[in-house]
């Protein structure tokens, strides 16, 4: 007869993680007790499964455990594969540089479709909302661990996530399982050590022996709302359209509460790549997007978004205080170096992004450099008008206005500003035309 713990594993293989059928897993073994369980019932169901012991190389003993992993994994039937570990990644701590470390060696091992299951249960889920908590974290940071989500070309699941710990060490002592005891749960420099062997104690002796429990089903209620969230801030895209990349219209915050803009700013800016800024800072922002905010750019600690022309623009590093100027430089010359681009005349059009020019200028000297004060440009009318505003109208921010590459027949003719400007009698007559290639990213 199956143990209670097989059974289960079963039933949320199947129906909360939707598992394909005779899908092989690998499962993230570290010798203790919680991974032994999961590693035993999986063989027990007759799942085809692979093994992966992460060696942090911290303690003497390391190379003995992972010895002890690849023991029980013949025992098993489940090889192990063993990989060890280099310096930690950057990260907030100890224990969050070994967790990126480990995760980021185990996503390399899958493949599309692969899945890595891990045995955080009950109790790990309650530890991780709590620390959450202490961190003044959001929804998503208190809805803790999710039960599945991807990991490089795979997928990770937690099949034990709702079940405590007791019940996997009850499986062990009903197979006979040896495992490993890990020091590190007893050492009071870890966040985690402090909760286990110190809050949750006490709180049983208050009281509470059922905390850990009480926690982990506010994380899963919390990990509702944010699935509901998730659906609400794709509908609100959906209704807000797209300006362009990097690009918000102010219009998509309209209607909304002051609690809903922050939901929907704090998604908006984690998609554009920006670390979220605090709660004070993202209240200064609305803020200022209350006042109008034309031109004001609004910064914390990673991040940075420009207020203009009805919209919010996600800015990326401010580039360095570099100035150069190429040339002179003719059609025939061959690719010439831009600071991040290289650029060509062509007779055809290339593949690459181009901007159709007067065949006359192929006879003429031309250079570029960077921005300078004061240049203007000829508008479509016939005026003359500050550069400046041309690029304030096409949304550059003013950190970047002197970055921008400008191409110059003799000392102050401007024919062209890469990605916003071609002046006039620059422009190709009719079907004849020769090209400017330009490659972002790259030199010549």
């Amino acid at each position: 007869m199956k143990h209670d713990l097989e059974r289960r594993l079963r039933e949320r293989l199947h129906t909360q993680l939707k598992l394909p059928a005779g899908q092989g897993v690998w499962v993230a073994f570290s010798g203790g007790g919680d991974s032994t369980a999961l590693l035993g019932a999986l063989r027990a169901l007759g799942h085809p499964v692979r093994a992966v012991h992460v060696d942090h190389g911290w303690r003497p003993e390391s190379k003995a455990w992972a010895q002890h992993c690849q023991e029980i994994g013949a025992r098993l039937g489940a090889p192990v594969e063993v990989l060890t570990l280099g310096p930690l990644t950057p990260g907030e701590g100890l224990e969050d540089r070994a967790r990126r470390a480990r995760y980021g060696a185990m996503a390399a091992l899958l493949h599309r479709g692969d899945w890595l299951l891990t045995a955080h249960h009950r109790e790990d889920q309650a530890e991780t909302f709590l620390l959450q908590l202490l961190r003044g974290a959001g929804l998503e940071g208190l809805a803790a661990m999710p039960w599945q989500r991807p990991l490089g070309q795979g997928v990770l699941g937690r099949p034990f996530l709702d079940l405590g710990r007791d019940l996997l060490r009850d499986y062990l002592e009903a197979l006979g399982l040896p495992y490993l005891e890990d020091p590190a749960n007893d050492d009071p420099r870890f966040d985690r050590a402090r909760l286990r062997r110190g809050l949750f104690p006490q709180l049983a002796a208050l009281g509470w022996p059922q905390a850990a429990m009480h926690f982990a089903r506010a994380a899963e209620n919390l990990a509702d709302a944010l699935e509901v969230q998730g659906q609400w801030l794709a509908a609100q895209e959906a209704h807000a359209g797209s300006t362009g990349k990097d690009t918000l219209g102010l219009a998509a915050l309209q209607g909304l509460s002051p609690a809903g803009q922050r939901i929907f700013l704090r998604h908006w800016l984690r998609r554009q790549g920006l670390a979220l800024p605090s709660r004070s800072r993202l209240t200064a922002l609305q803020a200022a997007i209350a006042r109008g905010g034309e031109g004001r750019i609004q910064q914390w600690a990673g991040g940075a978004v420009w207020l203009q022309g009805g919209n919010i623009h996600a800015l990326g590093p401010t580039p360095g205080p570099v100035d150069w100027e190429a040339g002179p430089w003719q059609a025939g010359d061959g690719p010439l170096a831009i600071p991040g681009w290289r650029a060509e005349l062509q007779a055809t059009a290339p593949a690459a992004a181009v901007h159709a020019l007067n065949p006359a200028l192929a006879r003429e000297t031309l250079h570029w450099r960077r921005r300078r004060a004061g240049e203007s440009y000829r508008s479509s009318d016939g005026h003359h008008r500050p550069l400046k505003k041309l690029l304030l109208e096409s949304a550059v921010p003013p950190p970047y206005r002197g970055d921008v590459p400008l191409l110059f027949h003799g000392e102050d003719h401007l024919v062209l500003i890469l990605g916003y400007y071609t002046a006039p009698w620059a422009q190709a007559p009719g079907t004849e035309a020769i090209y400017l290639w330009r490659t972002e990213g790259e030199s010549a």
